[in-house]
Formats: structure tokens, sequence, C-alpha cells
């Protein structure tokens, strides 16, 4: 088939099934009759009504308008391929005798096929939902459910549900070369035939939702649920079994996501045994991937036992704990024991550095996927790394995080921190409101190979690297307590003299990175921050220079960068002071 053939107008053959159909059937061959797109025949296949001839009469009252053909009772399979094998055209479009064209339905599809430039394209669209008084109840857009950019991903559609047999229009060599309906199947003949056809076939969309799909209490779907339940489970049963490793790659990424999104959809299908199938090959997938969870430590003692305990009571048990021993004189015997018990858990030992260069020596030994980290005294929830891998896995995101829960000085818990609710596309404003804990967080490992922690700093560190990866990646986030992190006198979240250098160091490295430093403003806003807190008011020239970036609306470089170093000085050596004294 050629492209040319598509310019000429190919023939296009819309088979109607129809059984005991008087009630819907006369608006349903109108609505083909009625099409836009001239180089139509219209075939109804009476299968077998016993409705005393009321569905015949109707038929046969169009004369030559249509080709009728009758036969027994065997199912709409077995009706559309009575069609299929009398049809002449070069494309097939089926419309259920309740359902209704729009005039345009054909007309828009062969539009869009032209188009794409794909001949041998399946080209399908959304559909509007009626009742049985042809009143609209709803609208189905894949477009809504995809993106616009993976509606035409073989194969996806189908697996989301969103492939309604009327909005197709199929070339016949589909037919030619898979066959046609099962006759076997009376619920899911159609599905069946698609998922054989979208494994080969591109697809096509036209975003004109020129179909509406009648639901009323007569249609075997819901008259017959029982039956419809049994093959559907059994059919997205095969589905799952059938689909190729390297399909699912393609679909989803991974195994491990398709299985997870296929347990997605099947829980809201209603279709608790094939529901069950997709939730098991998940959870046999989501144990394959390996997270290795990063500890720097510089004792031993009762929070770092807890740390481990807390990760060895993990739901998800394929997860190494890489123990950095940062800065002790000895090895510490405790964790060569914990080594020598538990092969899951790596010591490494190097000299005092600072907490950047801890982290990264143990995402250099990681061999997980994905990278979570823990600090001496956090702790994790049981299912903490279970719920995030399945998160990541399922949505496809590089880095997520969770919300948590505070533990002060002697244990006490404090407020949920809802930091969950911080997702998606959260840069550049996590510049200057980050509400990232560190032990929430959970990295995939390539997206650690060209930006790691920054050294020298002894806080402010994780923020840094945070902010370089909510500028390349979106964020994924569990707005559930899934950690507990310990926060004590020295922490920045309430030491203020460590708040200041913090916000000072955030905002140098910000200054000093190629991509950040155009973000002024943000910066700024992080300085007068640091001003704020050492109880500073802000000077004349401070003021001038954020009036001007407002006004031109381009960096200020050189001012910021001298107010930043001048600011740190002055308020590192009062931290210094305040410390000493």
């Amino acid at each position: 088939m050629q492209s040319k053939e598509l310019g000429d107008q190919p023939l296009v053959s819309i088979i109607i099934p129809v059984f005991n159909g008087s009630r819907f059937m006369e608006e349903a061959i109108d609505s083909a009759l009625n099409q836009t797109y001239a180089n139509c025949e219209v075939i109804v296949v009476n299968d077998g009504s016993t409705d005393d001839g009321k569905t015949a009469c109707i038929a046969q009252s169009y004369g030559q308008r249509i080709r009728y053909f009758e036969k027994p009772n065997g199912g709409c399979g077995s009706a559309l391929n009575v069609g299929i094998a009398n049809m002449r055209g070069a494309y097939f479009s089926w419309l259920s005798h309740d359902d209704v064209y729009e005039r345009f339905k054909i007309a828009s599809q062969i539009s869009a096929l032209v188009r794409s430039n794909k001949p041998d394209a399946i080209a399908y669209s959304g559909y509007k939902v009626i009742d049985s008084k042809s009143k609209s109840v709803g609208k189905v857009l894949p477009e809504r459910v995809l993106g616009r950019h993976r509606v035409e991903e073989p194969l996806l559609p189908l697996l989301r549900g969103l492939i309604h047999g009327c909005c197709l229009l199929i070339p016949r060599m589909y037919f030619d070369t898979f066959g046609s309906f099962d006759e076997s199947l009376l619920f899911t003949q159609d599905y069946d035939l698609w998922f054989k056809f979208l494994r080969t076939a591109p697809l096509v969309y036209d975003p004109n939702p020129y179909v509406k799909s009648r639901v009323h209490p007569d249609q075997d779907t819901q008259s017959r649920k029982d039956g419809h339940n049994q093959e559907a489970n059994s059919l997205w049963g095969g589905i799952l079994r059938a689909v190729t490793e390297d399909e699912m790659t393609r679909l989803d990424g991974s195994r491990c996501a398709f299985f997870l999104n296929m347990e997605s959809f099947l829980s809201r299908t209603g279709y608790v045994e094939a529901g069950r199938m997709a939730t098991a090959m998940a959870s046999v997938a989501v144990s394959e991937l390996k997270v290795s969870i990063v500890m720097p430590v510089r004792e031993s003692g009762t929070l770092v036992k807890e740390a481990m305990l807390s990760v060895k009571a993990q739901t998800h048990t394929n997860w190494e704990l890489i123990i950095v021993e940062d800065g002790s004189l000895s090895r510490c015997e405790e964790f060569v024991k914990a080594c020598d018990k538990d092969p899951r858990i790596v010591y490494v030992q190097q000299e005092a550095e600072d907490p950047g260069s801890a982290r990264n020596r143990g995402i250099r030994v990681a061999a997980g996927k994905y990278i979570a980290f823990l600090g001496a005294g956090d702790m994790f929830e049981p299912e903490k790394l279970d719920l995030q891998v399945r998160l990541m896995e399922a949505s496809g995101c590089d880095v997520s995080h969770t919300s948590y829960r505070r533990v002060l000085a002697g244990g006490h818990q404090s407020q949920v921190v809802r930091s969950g609710m911080q997702r998606g596309a959260i840069f550049p404003q996590v510049i200057t409101h980050c509400m990232v804990a560190t032990p929430t967080t959970m990295v995939k490992r390539s997206a650690l190979s060209d930006v790691l922690f920054p050294c020298g700093m002894s806080v402010g560190e994780d923020i840094c690297l945070w902010i370089k990866l909510a500028e390349k990646y979106r964020w994924g986030a569990i707005d559930e307590p899934l950690t507990r992190v310990r926060e004590e006198a020295r922490s920045p979240a309430i030491a203020r003299q460590e708040q200041i250098i913090s916000l000072l160091n955030i905002s140098c490295f910000c200054m000093q990175d190629p991509k950040l430093a155009g973000h002024v403003k943000e910066v700024g806003r992080l300085l007068r921050l640091a001003k704020y807190l050492n109880g500073m008011r802000p000077e004349p020239q401070a003021v001038k220079v954020a009036r001007a970036e407002r006004k031109r609306e381009r960096p200020m470089w050189r001012s910021v960068a001298r107010e930043a170093k001048r600011l740190k000085k002055r308020v590192v050596g009062w931290a210094i002071r305040s410390v000493r004294g």
C-alpha cells in the first residue's frame, strides 16, 4: 500500500454487527451513511436476531444504500468476521449498532493518516460516552492519560484500556496477516485481536473524538458481568505472559515498571485474578532491584545501631548498607563483625574529611540501581525502600524523597514535616526553599554519574546536590513520613550559626556553577536570609542592587559576589566566636 492510495480516497468499509438492535441501529446506520468522506460502504450483519424480524426490517428498509447479510447467532466476533470476509474496502471501521459516528469520523482519520504519511498505520481516537437517551455523560481522551507525546506508542494505549474498537481505522492487510476475530470469545474478541495487531502496526492518533459510545443496561458487558470478567481475566493474564522484555522496556523503561503499571491499571478495572497476577509479577521484579544505602559514621554507638536495625527491618530485602567510617583512628570492630554476620553490609574506612566526601566514597562503591542515604541516628520505616523503589520504577523518575518525622534529643518524636508535597519540577524554587531531608532521598545511580556532593563543606552540601538534580530531573515524592530524621543541637535546622553557614555555602556554590549562576534573584534571597539570621540590617548598597536587578532583569554577578564574600567573612567570624564563647 503506497501513500498515493490515501490521496486517491481509498474505500472504507464500515461494518455494523447487530443482534436484536431495533432500538438503536437506525441511528447507527444513519450516522455511517452521513459521513462526509464519500468513499464508504456500509455493511450490516444480522447476527441471528430473535426480535420477530424487527432488526431485519429496519436494515432492509435502507435498500441498496447498505449491504446486508444475515447469519445464525454466533456472537459479535462471528458477525464482524462475516463483514470482513465480504468487505471491499482497503480500510476496516467497526460501528456497534448502539453507537454513533459523527459526520467527520472517517474523513478525520483518513486525514490523520495522510498527515502522518503512514498508510499502513492504524488510526484511532478518543470518544464521547452517551447514555440510552443519547445524553452525553463524559469523554475518554487518551492524550489526557498518556500525554500527547505517548499516544502513538504501539501497544501502550491498549495496555491502559484506552482503545475502543469503534474508534479504530484498520488497514485490511492486518486481517490478511493475523486473521480475524476469535469466535470463541464473546466479550474480549476485540482486545485479543488488537493485541496481535498492535505488536506490529504503527499507531496514528486523531485528537478528534468523533465516536459516541453508548452505555446502557442491555449490553452484554452489563447483563453478563460474570462471564465478561472471567474472559477478561483470562485475556489480561495471557497478555501479561506474552509481552516480551524488549516490549516492556520500550513501553515503560523496565520489566519492573511494566508490571507495576499493569498492576495499577488492573486494580482499577475489577479484574481481580489478572490484578493478582500482575501484583505477583511486580513483586518479583521489584525484589530483583538492589538499593545501596550509604551511611557515613564517625563513631559507633546506640544511634548507629538503631539506624542499622531500621535497614535490616526493611520489607525490601535486596539492599546493601555501605558504612563509610569517616575519620576513626582504627577500624571499628563492631562494623567488621556486622559485615561478617550479614554479607549485605559493606565497611569502608577513610581519613577524616567532610560529609560530602564520605557520601561520595559510598556512592563510588555502590552496586545498586538505586542509592539511598542514611545518617547515624536516622531511621527508615520498614516499607520505605519498597515503596520508594515502586514509585521510581512506575513513574520513571530519577530522584525521589518522602515526608519525614523529626526526632529530637532524647529520642522524642516531633511533628511530621510534609516535605513530600514538594514534587515534580521544583527548580529553581528549590534554591531558596528546599524541603528535602537527605535520609528521605533515593537517587538512580545513573543520575549520579556526572554530579556528586560538593566537598569542602561542613553543612549545606546536600542541598547543593539536590539543587543540581532538580535542575535536571523532575522529583518524585511520597507524602508519607517514611523516615525519622534526628535533629541535634548542632543540626542546621536548629543551630542558627549552622543555618547561616549553610546558606552562605549554598549561595557560593550557586554563584560558582555556570548553570546556576543566572539565578541571582534566588541567590539574593539566600543572602538576605543569612543577614536576617545574623541580625544585620540590609545595607543601602544591597537594596540598590536588588532594585537594579528587578528594573533591568539581568544578572548582577559582581555586586552579589562581592556581597556574598564580604558577608560570609563577617558571619563565619561571628559563628566561630559564638561557638568558642
